[in-house]
């Protein structure tokens, strides 16, 4: 297969296939501020595109651009032609048409992509109602199956759920659902499996691959993950600061990176996933202190209502019998599907949560929802949660929301102290001192996570729960931000909790490693030990789900 690869402004289109959608020379402004320069790239029908760069490279705001959902104050120009029409030149109704049935989008943050105050069966059949003509005991039938097909089968999920009580790698699953549900020409997925377990990953990729073979779908896979690329896509464009660098096949861009970009985010990608170097806390595990955090026999459970109006609700058990340490100093890693109850961990041991029985303590202190947590006990143990949108107030700027733990716990931090500890902290995580100006908004998701880590860090806590901390991270700023935690770790003793779904980053940073299943830790043990020979069936599961990056020797 050959390629019409000239500069970074040529198209890359296949001699085989025509191209179902192609971007002549794009270009975007917004109040001004250029974002995106002379773009210029095609995707055919049954063919993948991937399309990697770091946050802020401008790789949502094409994706936007292709859907006309370009931000008020937007100017743009060049050509965007998806089936022979221009799009540009669509009214909104006719937009309105293609949008969800001719093209679907996977947003990047689920819980932002979904409605708060509507069921999932409600917003996936809203799709299809608008779409496509079929009676109302159709539409219902087909929400089922597209849930079931996306991994929420009705009998586990039933329709009449909230975003909320949904996890975030389930919600995930949901958006997927919708933009799949009236069988799109066009797929733009936009960081699709940033919020999934590697075995839901795994699942949610083949389903793609089944979607493309026997509907002729054509994929856009914007993600940071070079290792998913290698695995699906058949052309790769690399940009940077709103420009392609580099375009081309998988062969020739993984396989022989020309642009300097291009190689310095496959140096960040390998050095991620290589084994994890000599410890900061071997000697942890090894020291006669009394442990950081002490867990004991947590049981937490939800109460679940049944069908019919009399009937009582039942208890589901997300945590059962849970137990571990946390020495001074110590990572830990805590790694398992989504819905095995690690989110529901997170908040019984941030005290945000009753707990059916069992205990937990942070330096000897009791700390749970039933009792009053001391300043200190508070001051000790910090968060970064999943969703680094939801985790702020819109309305508030990056000073004071990064500033928040100062004025709870540490009322003794004057005015110039806080705003030179926000700049260090900022500056500490890869972003401007600037940048504390700005609205939580103006930032893309991975600079939302590194703002939420911020946050976390400014009070320099004993322990840092980081609930899938990295996942919306680009290659080179996660390796920066690993390389941060493990340093910090050496300088201040900080102790971690890191809860992730990326097992290569639980490989890296952890010294020991805790397997979740349906609410049980169901194997333990040293990092290198449990990830180089799994005794338990569940973790060999996942550590073969993983994807690698996977340099390819020849052509598809």
């Amino acid at each position: 297969m050959a390629y019409a690869i000239g500069s970074t402004r040529d198209c890359v289109v296949s001699d085989n296939h025509s191209a179902l959608l192609r971007l002549d020379r794009v270009s975007l402004d917004i109040h001004g501020v250029p974002i995106l320069s002379d773009i210029s790239l095609s995707v055919a029908a049954g063919q993948t595109l991937g399309i990697i760069g770091e946050s802020g490279s401008g790789k949502s705001m094409t994706a936007l651009s292709i859907m006309q959902l370009l931000p008020r104050g937007s100017q743009s120009s060049g050509s965007i032609v998806f089936d022979g029409q221009e799009l540009s030149e669509l009214s909104e109704e006719q937009l309105c048409d293609i949008r969800g049935s001719d093209i679907g989008m996977i947003f990047q943050e689920p819980m932002t992509a979904l409605n708060p105050v509507k069921t999932i069966g409600d917003q996936v059949s809203e799709s299809i109602r608008l779409h496509r003509n079929v009676s109302s005991a159709e539409v219902k039938q087909l929400t089922e199956q597209i849930l079931e097909r996306v991994g929420l089968p009705n009998s586990e999920y039933p329709l009449s759920r909230y975003p909320h009580e949904l996890s975030g790698g389930q919600r995930q699953r949901v958006v997927i659902a919708i933009a799949v549900a009236c069988k799109p020409k066009l797929l733009i997925a936009d960081e699709p499996t940033t919020a999934l377990d590697v075995t839901t990953q795994a699942g949610i990729l083949d389903l793609l691959k089944t979607l493309q073979r026997d509907e002729g779908l054509a994929l856009m896979l914007i993600t940071h993950d070079l290792a998913v690329v290698s695995m699906m896509a058949d052309d790769v464009v690399v940009m940077k600061s709103g420009q392609v660098v580099e375009q081309g096949s998988l062969y020739s861009v993984f396989g022989n990176p020309s642009n300097d970009y291009t190689k310095l985010l496959f140096d960040a990608s390998a050095l991620t996933q290589v084994a994890r170097r000599g410890n900061k806390n071997d000697s942890a595990t090894a020291t006669n202190k009394a442990p950081l955090l002490e867990v004991r026999d947590l049981v937490c459970e939800y109460r679940v209502p049944r069908p019919g109006l009399l009937s009582r609700p039942t208890a589901f058990r997300a945590v059962d019998t849970v137990s571990f340490d946390i020495q001074h100093g110590e990572s830990v890693g805590l790694v398992g599907e989504s819905g095995c109850g690690k989110s529901t961990l997170t908040r019984a041991l941030l005290g945000l949560m009753k707990l059916h029985s069992g205990s937990i303590s942070l330096n000897g202190e009791s700390v749970s929802a039933a009792q009053t947590v001391s300043r200190d006990a508070r001051r000790q143990m910090q968060v970064v949660f999943q969703d680094p949108f939801g985790s702020f107030n819109p309305r508030h700027k990056v000073r004071r929301l990064i500033s928040e733990p100062l004025y709870l716990l540490d009322t003794q931090a004057t005015a110039q102290e806080t705003n030179y500890r926000v700049s260090e902290t900022l500056e500490s995580v890869g972003m401007a001192a600037s940048d504390a100006d700005k609205f939580i908004h103006e930032f893309s998701g991975g600079q939302r996570q590194r703002i939420a880590i911020a946050r976390a860090l400014i009070i320099k806590p004993a322990l840092i729960i980081l609930d899938e901390a990295v996942s919306a991270l680009d290659v080179s700023v996660r390796a920066q931000v690993l390389e941060l935690l493990h340093d910090l770790a050496n300088r201040e003793g900080l102790a971690y909790l890191f809860i992730s779904h990326d097992l290569s980053v639980v490989q890296r940073v952890s010294d020991r490693v805790l397997v979740m299943q349906k609410g049980k830790i169901v194997e333990r043990g040293d990092t290198q030990t449990v990830f180089s020979n799994p005794q338990h069936p569940y973790t060999q599961q996942l550590i073969s789900a993983a994807p690698t990056l996977r340099i390819p020797q020849s052509e598809r």
